[in-house]
């Protein structure tokens, strides 16, 4: 979870100093992530666990004295990996093509088989394909601790993966990818995994009310979990939001159990929630923070037991798997090419500047600069026309975030790009940030019971609600103008300095909603001034489209 704890502590103000973005680019980078692997992140609301983030922060884990045995897999078998490479399909296009290169090397550590089958690296990513016979470890719910690569210098090379059983052998196969790639034709990487885990799901009833205002207190003590508070937030259109806070006893048991609410109605079914719940924010001292939303009056009609659903560890086997190999992008790079562009997103804007397109058999990658310390890319949606095929894209981090973006685009199977293809960027869905010196909110006679005021902000009404619970002070804040992208943070001004609010609600541009939560801890004073920080406006069906055509 490291990348997105180091999305969340750059975007959350702390102090007036702190020069970057807010909540609404970290989530929307998160929902970014799952955009280009689904299998990430955020999870809407199913009967089965939410699937949870796969990204490890890879560590270093000796050997053990263990002997490793690395060989070639003379009689490898021989998988179908269309279903898993369902959202990969520049890797099938490679494939289709006959591109990358095999490896066929196992290793073999007490009875765990791991073999790399085949590598695809080029001038935007490295993507391995694997099978995983994991011995007597059997489960659905497999895990490795911590995987990746370590280039000559024994630097550590992060990435995520994605595997699925196969039911008809119970081995897993998958894919290890990462941004990571030779800086010549070849290179020399340890790929390494940390163990495996075997998961299993467990539960946990709880007597919760959710019709109670103050935040509800349940100690788990079990299976490594620590204290868990839930708090009720009522929203519009008799809808529930319920905010749950997680600790953990046992500090590694963080990285598994992946905890959630399960609520089940008189027949014992799943009862759903009515948006996609988000899992797993990091909280201001280390908490594993949820929201799920439901239908009010669903709940009160329908629910008839609570429980936090987790996992917890079944067996686990500590001792790495290791294997030596030599990346070779020859092949690819028979199919890459460089456009140099220096073209501005916007004819009227002296923002974003499309620098250039990298372009390989796998995928194109679009080098956005920008003057503007972490700007925010003013654009939620883009697609690639390359000679009337359309790819889907999303914005990834860059090496350097602070003065560059990227925008990666899947190849589609078949698809044939070259130096001189046409392709065309269109970004739609404009979201414009206004930050400065806004009129304050003067709230008066604060107390458990909510009050109300309304406000104007940018020419848009702004409905206030704000009241004490739990010792802390709460400031909701929303518009019925859909138009008004949301106020992403509030402060007050105590003995001179300003002092931001904590989000107790994310929110995300571009999903139609506005709404709001500040809290303010430990709040006695009856009265507050509250200034907005920042605030969005959106514009859905705005769209500019680009030329990509190359300035040499």
């Amino acid at each position: 979870m490291k990348h997105t704890e180091n999305l969340l502590s750059r975007h959350l103000k702390n102090d007036a100093d702190i020069r970057y973005p807010d909540f609404d680019a970290m989530w929307n980078q998160i929902r970014q992530d799952q955009e280009r692997c689904p299998e990430l992140h955020i999870s809407e609301s199913k009967e089965h666990m939410p699937q949870q983030i796969k990204w490890k922060k890879t560590a270093l884990i000796g050997t053990a004295a263990v002997i490793l045995m690395a060989t070639p897999v003379y009689a490898a078998v021989h998988y179908n990996w269309g279903e898993l490479l369902n959202d990969r399909s520049g890797i099938q296009n490679a494939m289709q093509k006959e591109l990358g290169q095999k490896l066929n090397q196992s290793v073999t550590v007490n009875g765990v088989t791991l073999t790399l089958d085949t590598a695809f690296s080029d001038d935007n990513r490295t993507v391995i394909l694997y099978t995983l016979d994991p011995g007597k470890y059997r489960g659905d719910t497999l895990q490795f601790p911590s995987i990746g690569m370590r280039d000559e210098s024994g630097k550590l090379i992060e990435g995520r993966y994605y595997h699925v059983p196969d039911q008809t052998d119970g081995k897993f196969k998958g894919y290890f990818e990462t941004e990571w790639t030779p800086s010549g034709k070849e290179a020399n990487v340890e790929f390494t995994v940390g163990g495996i885990q075997v998961l299993v799901p467990e539960e946990k009833e709880i007597t919760l009310d959710p019709l109670q205002q103050q935040s509800q207190v349940f100690n788990i003590n079990k299976d490594g979990l620590g204290e868990l508070v839930v708090s009720a937030f009522n929203e519009k259109e008799n809808k529930i939001m319920l905010s749950t806070s997680l600790t953990f006893d046992q500090p590694e048991v963080r990285d598994y159990a992946f905890p959630y609410l399960k609520i089940y109605d008189q027949k014992g079914q799943i009862l759903e929630g009515n948006a996609a719940g988000i899992y797993g924010k990091p909280g201001e001292h280390g908490e594993y923070i949820s929201e799920q939303f439901y239908n009010l009056v669903k709940l009160k009609q329908q629910a008839a037991s609570y429980v936090l659903a987790y996992s917890k560890e079944e067996s686990k086997m500590d001792q790495p798997l290791d294997i030596g190999i030599r990346l070779d992008k020859t092949e690819m790079l028979s199919g890459t090419s460089t456009r140099v562009l220096n073209i501005p997103l916007e004819e009227q804007s002296d923002g974003a500047v499309i620098k250039e397109a990298i372009i390989t058999p796998t995928q194109i990658r679009l080098i956005v600069t920008h003057s503007e310390y972490f700007m925010q890319l003013p654009y939620l949606q883009y697609t690639l026309d390359v000679n009337g095929s359309k790819l889907i894209g999303g914005v990834w981090p860059s090496d350097d975030p602070a003065h560059e973006a990227e925008l990666r685009f899947e190849v589609t199977s078949g698809l044939e790009v070259n130096q001189d293809t046409p392709m065309t960027l269109y970004a739609r869905h404009k979201v414009s940030y206004f930050q400065g010196e806004f009129e304050p909110i003067t709230l008066s006679e604060i107390g458990e019971k909510p009050q109300y005021i309304n406000s104007n902000l940018g020419g848009s009404t702004i409905h206030w609600t704000y009241y004490r619970k739990d010792g802390d002070l709460y400031v909701e804040r929303y518009s019925d103008d859909l138009h008004f992208g949301g106020i992403n943070q509030t402060y007050t001004i105590q003995k001179g300095k300003r002092s931001y609010g904590t989000p107790a609600k994310t929110q995300f541009a571009g999903d139609g909603k506005n709404l709001g939560i500040d809290r303010y801890n430990n709040y006695t004073s009856d009265t507050a001034t509250v200034y907005p920080w920042m605030y969005s406006t959106e514009e859905p069906e705005r769209e500019v489209a680009v030329q990509l055509e190359n300035k040499n």
